[in-house]
């Protein structure tokens, strides 16, 4: 008993009739720029649909954000000058939303030769602080409102 062979392969859909128009692929060259379409994106126009991109943030930027903070009245002193920042922060795009992630170290300069030194400034809400030479109480008081405002200089980026 011959059987004969079907012949399979992964074009088995493709109808190979000679009578069936051909597609034509090549590329055109658009006349008119208008009539080409830009994606609207977050982020950079080769991530159209938002998936991931990660973006360093300079500490000098960081720092130039934070210098909007001085003159700021923290208990019977004031914030005289931002005099450190280290550490690292990245601006995310995932699933078409910007975040922020940053793990810093900054340090604060008091009227009165005080410091408030930021040992852990991360983006999960930690905030472990020194106050070095603070000789006023109702700093400690008024930390909070250095968290929240110090959180928005450096989440700006962001926007």
């Amino acid at each position: 008993m011959d059987n004969p062979k079907k012949e399979h392969s992964y074009t088995y859909w493709v109808k190979h009739d000679p009578n069936h128009p051909k597609i034509d692929c090549q590329p055109k060259k658009v006349e008119d720029p208008s009539q080409v379409q830009q994606p609207q994106t977050i982020g950079s126009q080769w991530n159209v649909s938002g998936t991931w991109e990660e973006k360093k943030v300079p500490m000098n930027e960081i720092k130039k954000s934070l210098e909007n903070i001085i003159g700021m009245k923290i208990g019977q002193t004031k914030i005289s000058a931002v005099e450190s920042v280290e550490g690292e922060a990245h601006l995310y795009l995932s699933r078409g939303k910007k975040r922020m992630g940053y793990h810093l170290k900054i340090t604060y300069a008091l009227e009165d030769n005080g410091q408030i030194k930021y040992t852990d400034f991360t983006d999960d809400g930690d905030r472990d602080y020194l106050l070095e030479d603070v000789n006023d109480e109702t700093v400690k008081h008024q930390i909070e409102e250095l968290h929240d405002i110090t959180k928005q200089y450096v989440e700006v980026f962001k926007n």
